[in-house]
Parts: structure tokens; sequence; C-alpha cells
């Protein structure tokens, strides 16, 4: 056998009351893998059982450990009854067969219930033993390392990227099988739940596979999502992009840069392109598949560039932009008629190409409102419901020095001879100009003039057209020379020609601005700003509203979506005003419709503050920052203490995320909701887990990569006014899925979870029965990473002779 599996377990905490006439528990545990089970002995009347098992050994083979999740089921104990369940953990054991992870996994797992939530902890030390594989035919991919960041992981390099890879796997929803009649709705969600876990493995495992046959190591950009298809099925699919990586492993990759850049260094910055080199446009001027007005870039004056520019990667680091971005959203409701197979795909077939037409459209339009002229980080999603379709794009909007001053907007279209009309129209456009202008006092864009001492260099001659594909491209042979004025006499025209377009444009004047000391971006980094501090929170909001079903027209539907989004940003800037100067990075909407009329968004972003007198400031010493980050981690509330097995050991509490929202917008107010709290670890060197939807880690430097974090939950209540209603209810559900997100991530030997991404969140609700569930998946990747100012307490305490020494010589220590 090409692998063997041990498992201990230690002790348990916390544990539920479940001998009411004792008020203590029996508890056990069994430690199933595959088809093999063993068991604990039973630990008598007690809350805080201390089992010390003895090691439980599986032989396996490889390809098991990657498709099977370890299953821990905690119970208590009867005599004359069937032994009742406390709860379960599913733990990964993909994180050890890398050669690079880690190599053991060991800490506190919160002990899970489906119908309860969390009920105590369980102390569980996992180790893998792997032997030589001599098998060609053999189905494992071990060592293939999975990234859900989109970027090259820090501290690795690609030396090839082979390309796009895909997998899905199906298999039967236990939720609709037979057996359901029967068995308890517990047991329903744990068959879902250790199902998906199931095909996540093997579908990790497959493409895996498609990885080794390109001669790569690794999958980049790791995203999975699974599809309840009803009695059909369930469907699990997954992309990447497989690449061949490279470890760094000299420390001096994670120290402080010296201060005199080697001959190497000097080199490489002499043959890297200009900062403006993305904005050119990738085709042959004179043979363009697509109409646009071209102009010289106003940075280089050598390569054309479009008068607006579309993207969907973060802004390059090196990119010249004037003032701040901000957060740019289009939103759109379309009514579809309910029907069935073939007629239901043509309707949706129909509606989707103009709405991917109007959803642009309101981009540009806000984009020109807003006074930028180019769009990063673009992510459209269109969601399909029984009798709906919703349309949601984001992007962060820059004004780029490359491109040229964006137009006006001008209002144009039939104009009747009512002196009325003239003047509404008149007072709108005036509206709009008064918009644009305040736009950019508030973003701070106040582009240089450019005059012929700025040009300096003579513009080069248009060569000849060899083609013409276009007939409306011939404009262009007119451009012969740059034109500074582009921009300020070409307007963007927004025809009005019935009701709807009034509404438009009414629609475009009702976005509000974030409240002072407050940005926003879906991009990770805000364009602007650089002067971060290490203080980052991150969040999740969920917002449920259920529609009138009387008088539902587009228009309506398009002003509830309109105000469900910017309802729920004005309270995510109330809850987190505290946190000014603050930033809103990576914001994520996503819109689900679980159920007629039911409308669903949940956001995850992270709040990082920015100091606006950093200059001003004096700077203290590496040991006084290291002091001061230090009792600042140490302050915030534990909920779920959690600890190593070693006393000499550091503990790694996982507390829930600060500023996490969960709210629900319906005519019936909901009961507030409080959340429960463990008592507080005695051990004041605490540290905490850190989770973001960022790839790095502001003021920090990522040390090691210990696998990829992918986790799926069901939550179900039959008591839903009970806990809180909608709010409470799933508050408290998603701030366990952070605790045990953290758990898993501490028992691997990380202090951080980046790249963290909650793909779906479904929630359906049966308010008559008083009845509710959700679904929730999240993934992220679990590192080790190391302050800026700890690595600069390590950089001063190295010999300083010379450069080369300090920088080759030096150990970080984690």
């Amino acid at each position: 056998m090409p692998g063997k599996l041990k498992v201990k377990i230690v002790a348990g905490r916390h544990l539920p009351v479940m001998d009411r006439a004792s008020d203590l528990t029996d508890a056990f545990v069994e430690v199933k893998f595959g088809n093999t089970t063993f068991k604990t002995d039973v630990y008598l009347k007690s809350l805080n059982p201390q089992w010390n098992s003895e090691w439980f050994k599986f032989e396996v083979d490889d390809e098991d450990l990657q498709d099977e999740p370890l299953q821990i089921t905690v119970l208590d104990h009867d005599t004359y009854s069937a032994n009742d369940a406390i709860g379960k953990v599913y733990i990964d054991i993909d994180p050890l067969l890398y050669s690079e992870a880690a190599t053991v996994i060991s800490g506190w797992f919160p002990i899970y219930d489906t119908i309860h939530g969390i009920r105590g902890e369980i102390n569980v030390v996992v180790k893998v033993d792997l032997f030589n594989d001599l098998n060609r035919f053999r189905q494992s991919s071990c060592g293939v390392k999975f990234f859900c960041t989109t970027s090259i992981p820090k501290c690795y390099r690609a030396v090839i990227i082979h390309g796009f890879v895909e997998e899905l796997v199906v298999n039967e929803d236990p939720e609709y099988q037979w057996i359901d009649r029967i068995r308890t709705p517990r047991a329903s969600n744990e068959a879902r739940q250790r199902l998906i876990s199931l095909m996540s493995g093997e579908l990790q495992r497959k493409i895996g596979l498609k990885v080794l046959e390109m001669r790569g190591n690794a999958v980049v950009g790791y995203l999975q999502c699974f599809d309840l298809e009803g009695e059909s099925g369930l469907v699990v699919r997954a992309i990447g992009t497989a690449c061949t990586l490279d470890k760094l492993s000299s420390p001096a990759a994670f120290l402080p840069a010296c201060n005199s850049p080697s001959k190497e260094m000097k080199e490489l910055e002499e043959n890297l392109p200009t900062r403006c080199g993305f904005c050119h446009i990738p085709y042959d001027e004179l043979n363009m598949p697509f109409p646009a007005h071209l102009t010289y870039c106003y940075n280089c004056r050598k390569q054309k560039v479009p008068d607006v520019l579309f993207t969907t990667i973060d802004l390059p680091t090196d990119a010249t932009v004037i003032g701040k971005g901000c957060l740019i959203q289009a939103r759109l409701c379309r009514l579809k008629k309910k029907a069935q197979a073939e007629a239901n795909a043509t309707a949706i077939s129909n509606l989707l190409p103009f709405m991917e037409y109007e959803v642009h459209t309101q981009l540009m339009n806000k984009l020109k409102l807003k006074g930028m002229n180019a769009l990063f980080g673009l992510r459209i999603q269109i969601t399909v419901g029984e009798n709906m379709l919703m349309g949601l794009a984001s992007a962060t909007g820059v004004y780029l020095a490359a491109l040229p001053t964006p137009g006006g907007i001008q209002i144009a279209g039939k104009t009747p001879n009512d002196g009325s009309y003239e003047q509404h129209i008149s007072h709108m456009q005036k509206k709009i100009n008064d918009t644009i202008a305040k736009n950019k006092e508030l973003y701070e864009i106040n582009p240089p003039e450019i005059s012929e001492e700025i040009i300096g260099s003579p513009i080069p001659e248009p060569r000849q057209r060899s083609r013409l594909l276009r007939s409306q491209s011939e404009s262009s042979d007119e451009v012969t020379e740059l034109d500074l004025s582009h921009g300020k006499k070409d307007a963007f025209v927004l025809e009005i020609d019935d009701t709807d377009a009034m509404e438009d444009v009414h629609s475009l004047l009702t976005d509000v601005p974030p409240p002072s000391g407050f940005y926003s971006c879906n991009t990770e980094i805000m364009p602007g700003i650089n002067n971060w501090t290490s203080e980052i929170q991150m969040f999740t909001s969920v917002r449920v509203i259920r529609l009138s079903s009387l008088n539902l027209t587009n228009q309506a539907l398009n002003k509830n979506f309109n105000d469900l989004c910017e309802n729920l940003l004005k309270s995510l800037y109330f809850k987190l005003r505290s946190m000014i100067p603050c930033c809103l990075c990576h914001v994520n909407f996503t819109v689900s419709l679980p159920e007629d009329e039911l409308i669903q968004v949940t956001v995850t972003a992270v709040a990082i503050t920015f100091d606006k007198n950093q200059a001003l400031q004096t700077t203290k010493t590496p040991v006084e920052k290291s002091l001061q980050r230090a009792s600042t981690d140490n302050e915030e509330l534990l909920q779920f203490p959690l600890e190593l097995c070693s006393d000499s050991l550091p503990s790694h509490p996982f507390p829930p995320a600060k500023a996490m929202t969960v709210e629900k917008a319906s005519p019936v107010g909901d009961g507030n909701f409080r959340n429960r709290s463990a008592p507080p670890c005695a051990n004041s060197t605490v540290g905490v887990v850190k989770m973001t939807p960022l790839s790095f880690i502001p003021g920090a430097k990522i040390t090691k990569y210990l696998g990829i974090i992918n986790m799926f939950f069901i939550r179900e209540t039959t008591s839903l006014r009970e806990e809180g209603g909608v709010s409470g209810f799933l508050h408290a559900f998603i701030a366990e899925v952070f605790a045990m997100v953290r758990a898993h991530v501490a028992a691997l030997g990380g202090n951080a979870v980046v790249s963290y991404i909650m793909k779906q969140c479904v929630f359906m609700e049966n308010p008559n029965k008083n009845q509710a569930q959700c679904l929730i998946n999240v993934s992220g990747d679990a590192v080790v990473f190391v302050r800026e100012s700890d690595l600069e307490v390590v950089s001063s305490q190295q010999p300083t002779t010379n450069c080369q020494s300090s920088c080759t010589e030096g150990e970080v220590t984690t």
C-alpha cells in the first residue's frame, strides 16, 4: 500500500449536555476513513473528556487520500437506546500530501452539527506516511499544488504556464433519493455534505491528473462551484490554470531589499516595458476588427490607445493613475415568462443579448459620469430565476493618464415643441454636468494640461492603409496628429425617445457616492492610495428581500434591486465608521434567486485603513511596531478558543470576523441576535488566524503555502423565529463557518487565509413552517506570513559589514 494514515483522538471540551439527569455526557468518538472505522473508549460523565487514544492506522491508496475526507463523529453513549450524535468533523488530508506543506494536522476542531451548529471542540492529531509508488497506471495526482489566488503565489515563480484546465463530476443528490422519506433531516444533510466533500476531492484529483499530463506541478486560480440540479442530481465543476512553479527558497527573497541594487536588477529595470504598455491596442491599427476612435498615447506618444478601456484584470502596479478610483456597478432586472425545457431556453436566449448590451451601456454611462476613462476588475453575473433574470456588473473605475480625457454626457432625442419639455431636458443636462464636476473634485481627478513642451518628441506619421475591413474606420485616416482637445469637444450621447430612457437618465443621478472618509473598489487595492496600514478586517454580509407578486414590472424590479444594493453598501459604511479613513477593497457581490420573488445578495470584502498623514508621523522602531501589533491582536474578542495539545506551544484561537453583518429586508422586523461567546483564553500571547479575500496581507510577507481550503457546510433549523429570524440564523451560521475555517488553518500550522471567497451561499426559507436551510461553500489558501516589522528585527540582527552578507545569511523565523 502506498500510504498509511494515522489518527489520534486526544480530548474534547465544552461538549453539550446529553444526559438531563446528570447534566453530563458519556462521549466517545468514531474515526472513519473509507470503509474502515475505529472507536475510542467511552469517557463517562464529563463535558471535557480526555480520551488520549492510541494511534488509529489506516492503510490506503494515495488516490483515496485525495478523494476521501477523514470523518470524525462524536456521539453520546446510551445503554438502552441508540447512541445520540453530537456532531462531526471532516478533515481534508490533501494538504499533507505536498512535499513542501505541513507534515501534521494537529489542533482543536469545532464539532459541527447541521441542526444545532457548533457543539464543542475536539483535539485531533493526524499524520500521513507515503511510500514510493512505481505504478505508472496510478490514478493519483499527489504533489500537484492548488492555489485559489489568481496571480502567481508569493514565494513562487512561474517557469511555464501550460494553459486552462477544467473538469466536472456528477452524482445523485441524496436530498432527492427515496431514503429521504424515512430518514431524519440531519442524516439527509450529512449525506449531502459528505457526498460533496467526496466529489470535491475526486474533482481536484482529476484536475491534478490533467496537470501532470501537461508536465505541470500546480494549478493557479482554482475555482470550484457546485450546482443543485434538483432531481437531476449534483454537479461540481472546477477550472484553473496549469503551471510549472519553482519555489523561491532563498531567505533573501523575504527580507527588505538592499539600498544598492545589483547589476542584474539594473539590467532588468532597463528592459521593463513602459508603464502605459498595457493600454496600447494589440491590433494593427489599419486592420482593426471593430470600429474605434484611436489617439496617440498621452504618456509615451508612440502607440495608439482607445478612448475607453474595459478589462477584467486588476490594475497593474506600475500604471499611472490620476486621482483615486471608485466602485462602479450596473444593475438590471428583466421579467421572464415561466416555461419549461426548450421554451424556457428560448426565452432566456432571447433576453441575454439585450441584457448584456444594457449592462455595458450602464457601465459606460456611469464611467463617464464619474469623469473616468477605464474599468478594471470587471465581473459580470447573469442570474436566471423562474420568472426573472438579474444582471450585476461590478468594476473599479479609474482615470488613466495614458488615455484621453473623457468627454461629457450629452442628452439628445426627439424634442417636442412643448417648452416645459425643453426646460426639463436642459435641467437634466445641467444636473449631469454638475455631477461630473463634483465627481472629479471628489476623486481628485485633475489631469495636467498637455502642451508642446511636454510632448517634446514629434508625432510619428501614420502608415498607409493596407486593407480596410469596415467603412466606419475611414475616419481614422484623418488622424494625422495628436488631438490634444479630444474628449472635450466629443461627448457621449444619450438618446431619449421614451419614458424608459428618461428613467435610465434619472437612475444615473441616484448613485450616491460613499460618505466622507470611505472609498470602495472591487480590485485588490484601491488605485491612488498607497499608504496602507496593517489594520484589515474581512466581513461578509447577506441581504434577503421578498418581492410583492402584485404589479411586478421591469421598472419596479430595477428600482427594488438598485435600492437593495445601495442600502447594503450604506449599511456597511455605517457599521465600519470607526475605521475611517477606510477603503472597502475586493468588494465581491453575488446575486441568487433561490425561490420565486426572493432575491438574495451576498457581499464579501475587506476593510483596510490608510493613513492620510503618514508622512508627518514619527517613524517607530521595529520593536515598537511589533509590540503595538501584538497588543492590538490580543484585544480581539475570542468566540471559540483553539489550542494545540502541548501546553508548551502557543494557542491559536479563531474569533469571528468583526463588522460581519447579515441582514434581511422585509416588511416584518426580525429579532435581534447576540453572539454566543466562550470564556476568553487564559493565554495572553494568543495569535489570530487572519482571513482576507486579498492575495496578500498588507504589511506582511507570505513565507509558505500550506494547501487549499475548500469546505462545504449545510445548516438547517426548524425554529427560525426562536433563533433571531433570518438575520440571527444566517449570522450564527457564517460566524461558525469562519470559526471552522480558522480551526483547520491553525491545525495545519498556518496563521492566515488569503484569497478567501464565499463561492456560494444558498438560502431557502419556509416562513409558514418556521423552517430555513442554508448551504455555504468557501475556499482559500492557508498560508504562513511574517510581518515586515518582524522581518526588520531579523534583518537588524544580522551582520551589517556589507550588504551582500546581510541579504544572503539572514534567516527568517516564524
